[in-house]
C-alpha cells in the first residue's frame, strides 16, 4: 500500500460518510452520539488535515473480508496538539 490510497477529505465529507455509517440502521442512542461526538467528531473537527482510505480493490480482501458490509479509516492529523489519529469505523 502507498499513501496515494488515501484521499484529502473536508470534515464534511468525514462526519457525513460516519453518520450515515453510524445511523444505517437507525437513529444512534442520544448517550451513544455523545461519545461519538467526543470520542470521534470532536477529533475530526480539530484535525487540520484529514485522509479517507479509498478503495483498494478486490486483491487487498483477505479471505474473511467478505463478511463486513463497511469499512472506514481516516487520518487525522491535529499539528497543534501534535497528534496523529487513525480512525476505523467497522461494522464488526
Amino acid at each position: 500500500m502507498t499513501l496515494d490510497v488515501y484521499e484529502a477529505v473536508d470534515r464534511e465529507k468525514s462526519d457525513r460518510i460516519l453518520w450515515e455509517w453510524a445511523n444505517q440502521f437507525e437513529d444512534v442512542p442520544s448517550d451513544l452520539a455523545a461519545d461519538l461526538q467526543r470520542e470521534v467528531f470532536d477529533r475530526l473537527d480539530a484535525a487540520e488535515r484529514i485522509y479517507y482510505l479509498s478503495e483498494l480493490g478486490d486483491e487487498a480482501i483477505h479471505d474473511w473480508g467478505g463478511v463486513h458490509s463497511d469499512f472506514h479509516e481516516f487520518v487525522l492529523i491535529d499539528r497543534s496538539a501534535g497528534q496523529i489519529t487513525l480512525l476505523v469505523a467497522a461494522d464488526d
